[in-house]
């Protein structure tokens, strides 16, 4: 007879936890298909909607900012693989016990000539997401730059290379970009 007893509370326990891993499954469904995507998730990809969230952009605007970010990116990604062919050459000629100088020099004037072009496309970049941002929104977007580059006020940068995100990888040599609009 204890048998029996034993098996009903294993029966009535699996039944209570089948009965709540069914409701968790129904309310996360209940609640990731009642929530689409809005029309700026819609628009644009995963950098665009982080742009969209954090300025709060319109749908018009959220696809205006996915064009400007994949041109930037167009024009940066090659940029960035050739840095990166340049460090793997230096690094290879520096490992050598006589590096050819010229050939070290070289490099880093290409590796600064690229990561020049890389700021410059920054900067034309957050040019053109202020053309299209209201004065709220371009508040936030110099705060968001600011941020990227390591800065918390206008000339108060932490040392190079202490930035994040997509914009130090070009460095920014203590200087910051001007906040108004």
């Amino acid at each position: 007879m204890n048998f029996f007893t034993k098996n009903k509370f294993v029966f009535w326990l699996l039944v209570f936890l089948v009965a709540i891993n069914l409701s968790a499954l129904v309310t996360f469904g209940v609640f990731y298909f009642r929530h689409p995507a809005g029309p700026a998730d819609q628009a644009c990809g995963k950098t665009c909607r982080a742009f969209s969230e954090e300025l709060s952009l319109s749908p018009a605007q959220a696809r205006q900012v996915d064009a400007i970010l994949a041109a930037y990116r167009s024009t940066t990604e090659p940029l960035s693989g050739e840095i990166t062919n340049c460090r793997v050459q230096l690094l290879g000629e520096i490992a050598k016990p006589r590096p050819d100088t010229n050939l070290v020099n070289g490099c880093v004037e290409k590796i600064a000539l690229l990561q020049k072009q890389i700021q410059k496309a920054s900067v034309g970049q957050y040019l053109e997401l202020k053309k299209i941002c209201t004065p709220d929104q371009c508040r936030r977007l110099s705060s968001l730059y600011f941020e990227l580059y390591g800065c918390q006020g206008k000339g108060m940068c932490r040392e190079k290379g202490s930035g994040k995100g997509m914009m130090h990888r070009g460095g920014h040599g203590g200087k910051c970009m001007d906040s108004g609009r």
